[in-house]
This record gives C-alpha cells, sequence and structure tokens, in this order.
C-alpha cells in the first residue's frame, strides 16, 4: 500500500492497497492507515491525545537519572528509536503504577520527531491480544497500554518482530506499555525493553506547576501543602497537586489542601461535631446531597428522609412544616443553594460530593448494604430520584473503585432480575460504566464473558449482556462486542436468540460499522462449529428480514468511505449461501430472498445480480424451484424479476455450455504434448 509522503490531516487523494491491506479511517481523522485483514475487521483504533497532556509531556516532563548520573531512562529510550544502527520502531516500557508511563511513552514519540496530532492511544477492542491488529500509519506514533491487562501469548511477543518490519517500511513508531512483572518475553523477545523508575513527585510537580502557573512555585513549600508530597508520592499524586494549585483562587491554599487529601480533615470535623441521635438526619442530609449533587432541593430531602428511614429514624410530626429550614439545614451540612433550587456541595467545596461517598463508605463498611438498598429505592419507579439515574449510576461506579467495591456489581447484577425496569435500565448503565472504565474494565468485560457462555443463567441476565453489547461497548469496542454477542447466539437454549439479533441489528445501524457487522455475522455462518453456523445464519437472516426493523440497506444506497476491501454484495451471497446450506435455516432464507425478489423498496440493480449469485449452482436444492415460480402471493414485480432472473441464470449456463471444450477436445488435449 502507497500513501502520499505529504498526506496531512485533510483527505488523502490517492492510496493504493495491494493483496489483504485495506484503507480506512482511524479515530475520526482522515489519514490513511494500513490494515491487513484480520476476520474482516478492522484494527485496532486510534484516539487522539489531548493538547493538554501532550502540553506537559513535552514542556513539564522529569527524566530521572540513570545509574552514577547517565542518561534518563526516556532519554535511553529515545536512543534506541533514533540509533544510527539497529534502531528500532517498536518499544516496551515497563514499570510500577505511578513511574509516569503515560507521559514517557509521549515524551518519547514526540522526541523521536513524531507530529503531535499523529500521536494516537490504542483502543484494546479484542480478547486476546494480536499483533496483527495494530496499525501501522505512515509516519504516526501509537501508545499500546497492556498495564493490568491478561498475560500475553508466545505468539504476540514472536509477532512483533513482523510488526517492527512493517513499522520501520512505513516510518512509525510503537511504544507499549507493562506491569514490571507483566513482560515476560523471555527468549521470544525481540524488541528493546526499558524499565522505568518512579521519579521524584515534588520534581514532577514543580515542572508542572512551572508550566501552569509559575507564579504560585511558592504554593509548593509553604503550609499546608508543604507536607502533601510523602516519600511514596506517585508522579499522578503531583500532576494532580500542581493542577488544584493552578486552578485555585488566589486565597485557596487551605482548599487545595483539603481537596487533594479528600476532605479529610472536614469530613472527620463534621461527623465529629454531628455524632449525637438528633444529627442523624443531617447526617442523611448530607449523603443524599452528595449523591444528588445539583439535583433540585425538593428530590434532594425526600431521598435524604428514606434514607433517615431506611437506618431506623422516625420523622417528626407536621412532615414538610416540622424541623429546621432549608437554610438552616444546608448551613449545617456546609451545603449551598446554587440556582435558587439545586443543592451543591462542590460549589463551595470542590470535589467535596464524591468524598463525602469514599468517606462514608470506607468509615462506615456496615452503612454499604443500606446505602445500596436507598439507591435502589430511590431509582424505582415513581422514586424519588428516578428522573437522575444517570447521577446515580456514576456515584454506583465510584464506589465500586473502592475496597469492598465488588458488593456494588453483586447488588447491581441483581436488579437485572427484578422486574423492575428502572431497576433494570440502571443496573445496565453501571455495568457499561464499569466496562469502559479504565480500573475496572478488563474485569467486567471478561466477566460479560463468562455471563454469555454460562449455562445456568437467566434469560433477564443474558438479554442484558447483548444491550450492554449493543450500546457504548459496542461503539467503543465492537470486536470485543461481537465476540460475546457470538457467544450469546451459539447458545444451545437459544434465550439470547432475539436480544443477539436486536443487538447486532443496532450495531450495524451506522454506516461505518455495517459493513464489518455484516463480514462478523457471515463468518459466524461459514464457521467449522455447526452452533456457531447456526448462530450465524440465524442472525444473518434477522439482518436481512425487510419485513421487519432489521432490514439492513443494500450498500449501493450509501457506502462508507474505505470499505471496498470487504464489498457488502459478497458478503450478501456468501451470508445467504450459508444459512442455505444449514438445514435448520434453509427454508426460511429462500422466504427471505423471495421477499427481496417481491420488494418495491429494492431495484432490480441490487436485488437481481445478488439472487443470481446466491442461487448458481444451487438449483437443484430444495426450495430453489419454489422461489422461482413464486406464489399466488408474489407480487408483479416480483413474478416480472422472477421471469428475468431464471433468464439469467439459463443465460448463463447456455453461455457456459457454448465455450466449455468438447470431451473431443479435452481427450485430443490429453493426448497431445504440445497443449499441456
Amino acid at each position: 500500500m502507497s500513501i502520499p509522503e505529504n498526506a496531512g490531516p485533510g483527505p488523502v487523494q490517492t492510496a493504493e492497497a495491494q493483496g489483504n491491506a485495506r484503507v480506512t479511517q482511524v479515530g475520526g481523522n482522515y489519514e490513511e492507515h494500513i490494515h491487513r485483514y484480520v476476520r474482516n475487521w478492522q484494527y485496532l483504533r486510534g484516539t487522539s491525545v489531548g493538547t493538554a497532556e501532550l502540553d506537559l509531556a513535552e514542556d513539564a516532563f522529569v527524566d530521572p537519572s540513570g545509574h552514577g548520573g547517565g542518561p534518563g531512562r526516556a532519554a535511553q529510550a529515545v536512543s534506541k528509536l533514533t540509533r544510527p544502527y539497529g534502531r528500532s520502531h517498536v518499544l516496551v516500557l515497563c514499570g510500577k503504577a505511578g513511574s509516569g508511563r503515560r507521559t514517557t511513552a509521549l515524551h518519547v514519540l514526540l522526541r523521536v520527531g513524531v507530529a503531535r496530532e499523529r500521536l494516537h492511544w490504542l483502543s484494546l477492542d479484542w480478547d486476546q491480544p494480536r499483533t496483527e491488529q495494530i496499525p501501522a500509519t505512515k509516519r504516526h506514533g501509537f501508545v499500546l497500554d497492556l498495564t493490568g491487562g491478561q498475560e500475553l501469548s508466545e505468539d504476540f511477543y514472536t509477532g512483533l518482530a513482523d510488526y517492527q518490519k512493517e513499522a520501520e517500511a512505513a516510518e512509525a513508531f510503537l511504544i507499549i506499555l507493562a506491569d514490571t512483572d507483566g513482560w515476560n518475553a523471555g527468549a521470544a523477545e525481540t524488541v528493546p525493553v526499558v524499565h522505568l523508575v518512579r521519579p521524584q513527585a515534588t520534581q514532577v510537580a514543580e515542572e508542572h506547576l512551572r508550566h501552569r502557573a509559575a507564579d504560585r512555585m511558592d504554593w509548593l513549600n509553604s503550609p499546608p501543602l508543604d507536607t502533601l508530597l510523602t516519600e511514596g508520592a506517585s508522579a499522578a499524586d503531583a500532576a494532580r497537586l500542581a493542577r488544584l494549585i493552578a486552578h485555585a483562587d488566589d486565597d485557596g491554599q487551605e482548599a487545595v489542601q483539603q481537596e487533594f487529601t479528600g476532605w479529610r480533615d472536614h469530613l472527620t470535623n463534621w461527623f465529629k461535631q454531628h455524632s449525637g441521635p438528633e444529627d442523624v438526619r443531617e447526617r442523611a442530609l448530607l449523603v443524599s446531597a452528595a449523591v444528588l449533587e445539583r439535583v433540585p432541593a425538593q428530590d434532594v430531602l425526600e431521598a435524604a428522609d428514606r434514607l433517615f428511614a431506611e437506618v431506623g429514624g422516625v420523622l417528626p410530626p407536621g412532615g414538610p412544616l416540622a424541623g429546621r429550614d432549608l437554610q438552616q439545614r444546608l448551613l449545617a451540612a456546609k451545603a449551598s443553594l446554587v440556582d435558587g433550587e439545586r443543592i451543591s456541595l462542590d460549589t463551595d467545596r470542590h470535589g467535596l460530593s464524591e468524598a463525602v461517598l469514599a468517606y462514608v463508605w470506607q468509615q462506615r463498611p456496615q452503612l454499604r448494604g443500606v446505602l445500596l438498598r436507598w439507591a435502589s429505592q430511590i431509582s424505582a419507579p415513581n422514586g424519588t430520584a428516578v428522573r437522575h439515574l444517570q447521577r446515580i449510576a456514576d456515584c454506583l461506579v465510584r464506589l465500586s473503585l473502592l475496597p469492598g467495591g465488588s458488593t456494588v456489581r453483586t447488588v447491581v447484577t441483581g436488579w437485572i432480575d427484578t422486574g423492575r425496569p428502572a431497576h433494570r435500565h440502571l443496573a445496565i448503565d453501571v455495568l457499561e460504566k464499569m466496562a469502559l472504565h479504565p480500573d475496572t474494565g478488563v474485569r467486567v468485560r471478561r466477566l460479560l464473558y463468562e455471563w454469555a457462555q454460562q449455562k445456568t443463567i437467566s434469560k433477564d441476565l443474558l438479554t442484558a449482556v447483548a444491550e450492554i453489547c449493543a450500546g457504548r461497548l459496542g461503539r467503543e469496542y465492537p470486536r470485543v462486542a461481537l465476540t460475546r454477542l457470538r457467544v450469546l447466539a451459539s447458545r444451545q437454549d437459544s434465550l439470547a436468540r432475539e436480544a443477539v439479533a436486536d443487538a447486532v441489528h443496532i450495531l450495524a445501524s451506522t454506516p461505518e460499522q455495517r459493513v464489518p457487522v455484516l463480514s462478523e455475522v457471515v463468518d459466524w455462518a461459514e464457521s467449522t462449529s455447526s452452533t456457531t453456523a447456526v448462530a450465524g445464519a440465524d442472525t444473518f437472516l434477522a439482518l436481512t428480514d425487510i419485513g421487519g426493523d432489521s432490514f439492513l440497506p443494500l450498500p449501493a444506497q450509501q457506502e462508507p468511505a474505505g470499505s471496498a476491501a470487504a464489498p457488502a454484495d459478497d458478503l450478501f451471497v456468501r451470508g445467504w449461501r450459508a444459512a442455505l446450506n444449514e438445514p435448520s435455516t434453509s427454508t426460511q432464507a429462500h422466504t427471505q430472498l423471495a421477499a427481496w425478489l417481491d420488494s418495491a423498496s429494492l431495484s432490480d440493480d441490487q436485488v437481481l445480480p445478488l439472487a443470481a449469485a446466491v442461487l448458481r449452482g444451487r438449483l437443484d436444492q430444495a426450495g430453489a424451484a419454489e422461489l422461482l415460480v413464486g406464489s399466488s402471493s408474489s407480487s408483479d414485480l416480483g413474478r416480472t424479476r422472477r421471469k428475468k432472473l431464471l433468464d439469467l441464470l439459463i443465460g448463463e449456463q447456455a453461455s457456459f455450455a457454448a465455450t466449455a471444450p468438447s470431451p473431443a477436445s479435452v481427450a485430443g488435449s490429453e493426448s497431445d504434448p504440445t497443449t499441456r
């Protein structure tokens, strides 16, 4: 494949693909990427790096010196990618959490000359790491973060040698991030590895603050901020402190200290001061305000009363007229009223709402079940917070990241089986967010796979897996989602067959994903596994059912750029032939193809060549004659098309017979050595 030397962010005017290469768009821009087909699917997607992160990597980077004051680890990495002899285009950065792997990778790629707009994070849209899925784009740089992931196979390690050649030819660079103990290539090592050490947190904070707000450098060495960065502080801690200082008010040192420590002193003192039985109702208000940040006061107060009752509190007689006024209660909870209606903890104390939840979750572990039951109640149909499910879902995801957070996943999974639509919707939202979160994503995506293949599991939970795959997970990790949908569709109990069809239809509804999704389904239908083949044929027929919502338009109407490597008309032919070959779907396949012939929504040019390609060589198959003859329900258009289709097939057969050599000539050529 060739790409113009001056390929920039605009459309590339010329590109040539050879063999199994394809030209596609990645990351929303118009740069051309080299893709070798892997089961007709795209390579890992690239996400552009934010400007602020690039600025820090370029202008505020700290590279700890090597042994004896030698070159830093980043400088060593740059050398391995730029040296005249033995230069590599692939590099592994190993390090512990907090060693600055991401920033180091960006710094190194910038130092070797990769343009800022050509740097990309790679999305791990795979179940098994494969070097064949890593893109190599001319003069681009990619960062593949494998920290906290699954164990790598020997094929992955050895496959990097082939990728190295491809990257060198394209003048591209790849940096792989790995845990210190997560890279075990051994004898299969083919690329250089640099082991990072944690930079001093104070140095990182100084460089970041010099870049962000140089006039506040003295804040780092003045109370109460001078003791925050302890010996074990990470680079991320240092960067966060510098960011808080840069965004603080002019006299906000105390607020920076409190937010950096999770408002620990503030909350410890507040709960100490409000420790009496008469303060339980105000504690409930604080927790309610934290979960429902910036929600109307009426909803927050009603939810607080519900939590108060959940822990055994008894509301005073008098209802809304009882107790103190709103302003007094807000003053006690250190909350404020914004827009004259909404209660907020964060307006005066940034980050306090999140800190309250973390504090209560960790300081009162016996309250965890109560909090989750309460969240279930206020989010139920007609519940106080049913209009604020997104906010509740975000809070539950944050709680799932804390110690004991697995409780959240267990509870929300149970909500799926409750039968209450609001709870089910909330549970799916929470699991989807967890499946996409950097900290929980790998684990939850693996859990979805386990559910999909589990023998004893409810239909509601299987349907939920399909719905999650059809949502953001399917848009951001389409290969991961389709793998789980394939497992669901292959279940012998067929509990999720309909849900899979709906999910695949949703994924295929966008032009950029229509051909890849259809290609994956056709691969299922052509599988050597009988269960997968049946699942694929069923799913294909659901996609092509012209009489229902699952009808997939023919690509001749609108075809996304770059999809010519997998022409959808060929995929339709393959899919229909696979469905015709499968005994359990053959009748339905003939019926649906007949419906296409009868449909006025398709042109002759769209349907006739396709039907001819499907039926060619299969006219003796049961059902083919009925398809060509039609029935009393066939439309006039359908009958006309059937005649054209039959003439087309007969004409092809006659043409073949006329050009085929006679038996005598074949025999003669076999005996004549000059014709061999």
